[in-house]
């Protein structure tokens, strides 16, 4: 069973027996009362715990102990998530499901925070199991309805399916929260009857592990979950790229030229995409977090979805040209686009801050990384004008929109990275996806692009999303482009897709669909993703020159077309010196002037007279020298047909010029020149 167990920190799939004592149901309403009798300061919203329990959770953790404040935190999560009951056999009190709210979690260790994740994740998947298993055990009557303490009993009965429902051992002693230990031991004390439900509904569908029981859909995801490698790009402020694999190298891993040879635990690759990333093994993940080079700053870890949007604006930059970058988010993206352009020629303005804290957040990040040429915009990017005169030297612009994350594949590394909303693990946990909040979403994202191709002096607009979903991505790009042309004052120079400018090999190109746009499938090397670029190129540059200009930046490989294999062939052995790389052509070969006429040798044409006289003299005539010499009779009639004689009534004609002699004068004034 590939599933997070809190207590054991390892994965494990069967299940024990232990006794199961009678059934006691409790009432949460002892909650507020224990908390404040114990001297423990709890908010009114009970999301919140104070220092005291954290660091007491913090020692626990040490020693790989599963904690209440886990259970308290992934219980808060899964309730604000959660759809509803999932099971036909189980019905909410009313005003249960009103008033979901997502927990704030104050835990500052990356570590308790993603077991606070995992399990939370692991109960939203598993809830249609949970809560049938719940029934089926009796530990909820047939009658009876789930009450407040529902998601607390959801997160600890997918702790107990981990943990083979052993009970949890207590090698320290550990900070009780009381309405947890009341749910926890009345489990416990049941767990033999809700072990041997969990087995009837394994035989029930015939089930080797409870993963089978997943839709096909989440197992795939959550098999190439568990293979994702860790990435991170390089802060190249403050280290090149070279010191950085040096660095590596001398703390004892090893650099592999290809993904298929990182095999080892202490091994990576340089990403073919991006020269500045790096892939490590999924194993070596925790290892890399709490390396120098990453607590210095220097690599900062970020999946790679994250990664293609920042190098495709580098490549259509020139110098000088400033940016904006509509969804600021945490701030790791936008880093990453102003470490990869020039510091003092190149402004970047950030959009979507949310309040002073986020404000506070980012500056204090973005000082730690070294970049100055940032500037965060409070303002609202749907309200600015395209024509305000502070973005006249913005020429690029990377939207980013909050998409459905259809893309991800490891949910829970990607919240502690990007520091995303946890509303993503209601939509990953489940096999499909909603379909009218994909066509909100899709709006949204279509106001957001037309509105950045408003902007007149933007001659490129990068559009970024980690979805896999056409809605979001083909049909949101066309329509927009649509829109755009046939509204704005741009038939002049259009938008239109062009490829994204990545160092792309011609694998890449096989496996795209359209050579306009860049879509990423989700795989065990890296997540889902979609790259589409608007440019306002003019439109004699087809998508082969925008490919060319990459090529001669070094930015990609051109793969070999059938056709130009084919042309190849023709070719003699005397072209060989079309090898050399074209230049473009200028305005004066551009413009076709007319030919010039050929000076070769002028051809003698027979005129009716000689081609016809033997139908008027069958006699066979022989001209003298002297009279070839007169009628100025080239050699090359001297081989007549049979038939056709050589007389003064011949006219000779050149093509060029009709030159009539005297003698021609004469036969021509003669009244009968043929008989």
């Amino acid at each position: 069973m590939a599933l997070w167990s809190p207590q054991l920190g390892q994965k494990g799939s069967s299940f024990g027996n232990i006794p199961s004592p009678a059934h006691n149901r409790f009432s949460p309403q002892k909650v507020s009362k224990s908390w404040h009798s114990s001297g423990v300061d709890m908010e009114s919203n009970g999301n919140l715990l104070d220092g005291t329990i954290l660091a007491s959770l913090e020692s626990l953790e040490n020693n790989n102990v599963t904690s209440h404040l886990i259970y308290h935190y992934a219980s808060q999560i899964f309730n604000g998530l959660s759809p509803g009951p999932k099971s036909d056999k189980l019905s909410y009190e009313k005003g249960l499901e009103e008033a979901k709210t997502i927990p704030v979690i104050s835990v500052k260790d990356s570590k308790v925070k993603r077991k606070i994740y995992d399990l939370a994740f692991e109960t939203l998947k598993y809830q249609a199991l949970l809560e049938d298993v719940l029934m089926d055990s009796g530990f909820y009557s047939y009658d009876a309805s789930a009450g407040e303490n529902h998601s607390m009993i959801m997160v600890i009965l997918c702790d107990m399916v981990y943990r083979k429902f052993a009970k949890r051992s207590r090698r320290q002693p550990e900070t009780c929260i009381p309405y947890v230990q009341e749910v926890e031991d009345d489990m416990l004390r049941y767990n033999t009857k809700l072990n041997a439900a969990l087995a009837r509904n394994r035989i029930k569908y015939q089930a080797a592990s409870i993963e089978n029981l997943l839709p096909a859909a989440v197992r795939e995801r959550e098999k190439c979950g568990s293979q994702l490698p860790c990435f991170a790009w390089i802060n190249q402020l403050c280290i090149s790229v070279q010191d950085a694999v040096e660095e590596l190298q001398e703390e004892g891993f090893r650099l592999v030229s290809s993904v298929d040879r990182m095999v080892e635990h202490h091994s990576f690759v340089i990403d073919h995409h991006c020269a500045n990333v790096l892939m490590f093994p999924a194993s070596a993940r925790e290892e890399i977090q709490e390396s120098e080079l990453v607590r210095s700053a220097k690599l900062i870890l970020q999946d790679k979805t994250c990664c293609l949007g920042p190098h495709s604006v580098k490549a259509m930059l020139n110098e000088g040209d400033d940016i904006i970058h509509t969804n600021v988010g945490n701030g790791w993206t936008t880093a990453h686009l102003a470490t990869l352009t020039n510091q003092d020629n190149t402004t970047i303005y950030a959009f979507g801050i949310k309040d002073d804290e986020h404000l506070e957040m980012l500056e204090a990040r973005m000082g730690k990384l070294r970049i100055h040429n940032v500037k965060f915009i409070r303002e609202d990017f749907l309200l600015v004008q395209p024509e305000d005169k502070k973005y006249k030297g913005v020429k690029v612009m990377m939207v980013t929109p909050r998409d459905s994350r259809s893309g991800i594949i490891n949910p829970v590394e990607y919240i502690l990275q990007e520091g995303e909303d946890p509303s993503i693990l209601r939509e990953l946990s489940q096999e499909g996806q909603d379909l009218d909040r994909i066509d909100e979403l899709a709006l949204e994202h279509m106001d957001l692009l037309k509105h950045a191709l408003k902007f007149y002096r933007v001659q490129a607009v990068v559009y970024a999303t980690t979805s896999i979903m056409k809605e979001e991505n083909e049909n949101v790009v066309a329509k927009s482009a649509e829109f755009t042309n046939g509204k704005m004052s741009t038939k002049n120079n259009p938008y239109r897709p062009v490829p994204p400018v990545l160092p792309l090999t011609p694998h890449d190109f096989e496996v795209q669909n359209s050579g306009k746009f860049l879509r990423m499938e989700p795989s065990n090397v890296m997540g889902g993703c979609f790259v589409a670029i608007l440019s306002r190129e003019d439109e004699a540059m087809s998508a082969s020159d925008v490919l060319a200009r990459a090529a001669a930046k070094g930015l990609c490989e051109l793969p070999d077309s059938k056709e130009d294999g084919d042309k190849k062939k023709r070719k003699g052995k005397g072209q060989a010196a079309n090898k050399k790389s074209r230049q473009p052509k200028t305005l004066a070969q551009k413009v076709e002037l007319p030919k010039e006429p050929k000076l070769g040798k002028k051809k003698p044409v027979r005129t009716a007279s000689a081609m016809f006289a033997h139908h008027f003299n069958r006699k066979e005539s022989k001209m003298s020298t002297m009279a070839r010499s007169q009628c100025n009779v080239p050699e090359a009639l001297n081989n007549q047909p049979r038939g056709v004689p050589l007389t003064h009534a011949t006219i000779i004609r050149i093509q060029d010029k009709v030159e009539v002699t005297p003698m021609h004068k004469k036969v021509i004034n003669h009244p009968k020149p043929f008989l």
